[in-house]
Formats: structure tokens, C-alpha cells, sequence
């Protein structure tokens, strides 16, 4: 059996898939800076809550990387493994190219002794466009 499809349908089904293709590739990066820093902010704090502190430090800006180590920074984050819980609670950008992101992290108290339970805290940080990137701007 011999189908043939005519020469116009053929070229829509092209153009709609070369559409499909470039409008997602399109959608894969957010365009609001909001949108942008909160995915950073994330992965950012997932990778913190995993204990791969060397993913996290790669989030630092360049500036940031020269001031502290990666021995540095890693040693400045003892608790993070017992978070139970971290997630971007809030991002509000200044200008287009400063942020601020406001974590929410669950995590049980290190004392001794006291059975407090779950708490939650949160950690706000800074984040700089450079290059095109979102950056977080470390302070220690």
C-alpha cells in the first residue's frame, strides 16, 4: 500500500514541528528575573540540603569565589545536612540585574538534649546578573 501525502501537508507538519522546536527550546529558560533566580535559589539549596557543597559553590558569583574557598564554604554549612526541609520561599528583585531571595528551611534544632521538633528559619541571600547568569553573593 502506497500512501502518498501531499506536498503541503508535508510542509506544515515540517514548519509546525520546527515551531514546536524552537518555541520550546524558547520556554526552557524563564524570561522574569524572579522566575530565573528562584530555579537558581533551588537548586542551589537542594544541592546545599544533599551535602554536595561543591554544586553549591559553583551557584557563588566569581567575585564571591575569590574571597572565600571552596574548603571555606563548605565548612560554614555543618548543619545543612540535617535540614528536613529548604525551598525559595520568596524572590524580589531590586533592578534587573539584583535579587533577593528569601529561603524558608525546616530543619530540627542541634541542642542537646532539648526535643524542640521541626522548626522552620529562613536565610535571605543576595543574587547578581553577571554574564548573562544569575550569581549568589556570598557573606559570611
Amino acid at each position: 500500500m502506497n500512501l502518498r501525502v501531499p506536498h503541503l501537508v508535508r510542509r506544515s507538519g515540517a514548519l509546525f514541528l520546527l515551531s514546536l522546536g524552537l518555541f520550546g527550546c524558547a520556554g526552557i529558560e524563564p524570561a522574569a528575573p524572579e522566575d530565573r533566580v528562584r530555579i537558581r535559589a533551588q537548586e542551589r539549596v537542594d544541592a546545599l540540603r544533599r551535602g554536595d557543597f561543591d554544586a553549591a559553590y559553583a551557584f557563588l558569583s566569581p567575585g564571591s569565589r575569590v574571597l572565600v574557598t571552596a574548603e571555606q564554604y563548605r565548612a560554614g554549612f555543618v548543619a545543612a545536612p540535617s535540614w528536613k526541609g529548604a525551598r525559595v520561599a520568596e524572590v524580589h528583585c531590586e533592578t534587573s540585574e539584583k535579587c533577593l531571595a528569601r529561603i524558608a528551611i525546616e530543619h530540627v534544632p542541634l541542642l542537646r538534649g532539648a526535643r524542640m521538633g521541626t522548626i522552620e528559619s529562613h536565610m535571605d541571600e543576595t543574587w547578581l546578573l553577571d554574564g548573562g547568569q544569575w550569581w549568589h553573593v556570598y557573606r559570611p
